[in-house]
């Protein structure tokens, strides 16, 4: 048998690349046999606590290929020591990606193609996934990243607060969410808000499911139609900036805790975040019993934006390992692991096998409402795989919000500058 000696890298969040691909510049251990994997993850907690029970699961069942699992710091982080490392034509074999980099990554050369292995005999029944989670790492024809740990959304909301406003069930559609903002606002004898009725998030992931669902659109997936001033999008800002003039939300910075902080000690009532937040809320929640919903529909129904991160093998893996990488990768994705993550992290078991794997998760009727999200997933991350796009939606999300900007003016201006900085981001 062969020897192996392969890193694993996990990560996310990285903007310009140039990488240089080459063989893999690491070298085997002295003394090592068989097969040796170096997993490199990000995500603390239960969430980096599952991963490294699953890499030792690997161990017990393949006595032969064994696997070191190192924590890298954040997703941004390690997507950092990923382009140096790739630059240096040393580095890992295999990575957790979150979806900012999957399409720069892969047009850089940094990417193995998997749709061999995926095609392959030893391939990955995706039968039963999501479709478009199943297609959400296609680029140029290939298929350069597959899901792993997946976040869907989930509107957090006050039961107590939803009690004393009369309410026994959370908004169904976005128009009854902004009317129910205004309703949850309690103010004193003066004015002064004691309870705002919605924190925002400072990032614009759950703006995506809102647009989508509303009927717009941020951009097309290849970039030749990119509509940040979709008149949908200017209307939704601007209601939501008007629910921040009159004190009904507010955006609240990271340093006092953001949106989270807020929802835990009872400053709102609502917020709109992922399952990733279900173990912080349930844990820090003040005096209250939290509740967990679907996002709202809009006019096209429910529409969800995923989040959260993948697996891909990187072209420094050298042609004799890569047999080995994509054992490792289809031990991590299959479903009784995936299964078993959901149940750790909150995260999703997106399969109906993983589901089926996770036992009695669906049992918490919490967990099911999280589930039920799956059937609406649009994996589209073409805004996320932009820095284009991405930078000039987030500039101008902040400008709406927490400077007061007209939101067509702010949103006419993104679009232009998305638009000029496309040209070279594919150039």
């Amino acid at each position: 048998m062969k020897s192996h000696y392969i890193r694993v890298f996990t990560g996310s969040v990285c903007l310009g690349i140039a990488v240089m691909i080459g063989a893999c510049g690491e070298k085997r251990p002295r003394g090592v046999t068989g097969t040796q994997l170096a997993y490199w993850r990000t995500l603390s907690g239960a969430s980096g606590e599952a991963q490294d029970e699953l890499v030792q699961r690997f161990n017990t069942a393949n006595p032969s290929t064994q696997v070191t699992s190192e924590y890298q710091g954040t997703y941004g982080d390690l997507a950092t020591k990923l382009v140096t490392a790739t630059a240096a034509r040393s580095g890992p074999d295999v990575t957790q990606l979150g979806t900012f980099e999957i399409r720069q990554f892969a047009r850089s050369g940094a990417l193995v193609d998997l749709r061999p292995y995926l095609e392959g005999a030893r391939g990955i029944d995706r039968s039963d996934w999501p479709p478009t989670m199943a297609r959400a790492g296609e680029i140029d024809g290939g298929v350069y990243w597959l899901p792993f740990n997946v976040a869907v959304p989930v509107l957090y909301y006050n039961t107590e607060a939803f009690a004393r406003a009369g309410r026994a069930a959370p908004p169904e559609t976005w128009t009854e969410f902004f009317s129910l903002a205004r309703t949850l606002t309690v103010r004193n004898e003066d004015g002064a808000v004691q309870q705002a009725g919605l924190a925002l998030w400072s990032i614009t992931w759950p703006m995506f499911s809102m647009v989508w669902s509303e009927g717009g659109e941020l951009t097309s997936r290849d970039y030749s139609n990119i509509t940040l001033n979709d008149p949908v999008v200017v209307k939704l800002l601007a209601e939501l900036q008007s629910l921040i003039q009159e004190g009904s939300a507010i955006m609240p910075d990271k340093a006092s805790g953001g949106h989270r902080a807020a929802f835990v000690n009872r400053r709102v009532a609502m917020i709109l975040d992922s399952q990733d937040a279900f173990s912080e809320v349930f844990k820090l929640a003040h005096g209250f019993m939290p509740g967990v919903a679907n996002y709202p529909a809009g006019v096209k129904g429910k529409i969800y934006a995923p989040g959260g991160g993948g697996l891909a093998m990187l072209s420094t893996c050298p042609e004799d390992r890569r047999e080995a990488a994509w054992s490792f990768m289809r031990f991590m994705l299959a479903p009784e692991q995936i299964g078993y993550y959901a149940k750790q992290t909150g995260y999703a078991a997106y399969s109906a096998s993983a589901q089926a794997s996770a036992g009695d998760l669906l049992g918490d009727p919490r967990y099911a409402v999280i589930h039920s999200t799956l059937p609406f997933i649009r994996a589209d991350f073409s805004v996320n795989m932009s820095p284009a796009v991405r930078t000039s939606f987030d500039e101008a999300f902040q400008k709406i919000m927490v400077e007061g900007a007209d939101p067509q003016t702010a949103l006419d201006a993104a679009d232009a500058k998305a638009e000029a900085a496309i040209k070279r981001e594919l150039s």
